[in-house]
């Protein structure tokens, strides 16, 4: 029998994202990831581009691997818009369910934080989340 769950990984969406390579350092696990589509749609016209202007990287914490802190390297790209009306004339590519912008956690990795939270609260949940990450 199928089961419709996804099966648990390391990385946030392995549809969209493909792993170059891991690294470790003392204290935690650095998963080195670029993205797999070939454009991204401008957030302000919806327009989509495959013309890269340029390349850059985020560093982003990640759920926790077998007690290690784990680290995204995000390589993402920015584009030109291909759009002549639109006001933005370069973006970035955006990673919906994954990380949102400009933000230094992924969604699933706050999705827990906030979890515990409203489940421990306070002193309790912080205990929690010091002693298992």
């Amino acid at each position: 029998m199928a089961r419709s769950k996804k099966s648990p990984t390391l990385l946030p969406d392995p549809s969209c994202l493909d792993l170059i390579r891991l690294e470790t350092d003392e204290q935690s696990l650095i998963v080195v990831v670029a993205t797999t589509s070939s454009g991204a749609l401008c957030p302000l016209c919806q327009s989509r581009s495959e013309s890269i202007h340029s390349r850059y990287m985020r560093l982003v914490a990640d759920l926790p691997w077998a007690g290690w802190a784990v680290r995204l390297e995000l390589h993402v790209r920015r584009f030109f818009c291909q759009n002549q009306a639109c006001p933005r004339r370069i973006f970035v590519e955006r990673l919906p369910g994954i990380v949102p912008p400009s933000a230094r956690r992924t969604t699933r990795l706050t999705d827990l934080l906030t979890l515990i939270g409203f489940a421990l609260g306070g002193e309790a949940g912080n205990r929690l989340v010091e002693r298992g990450m």
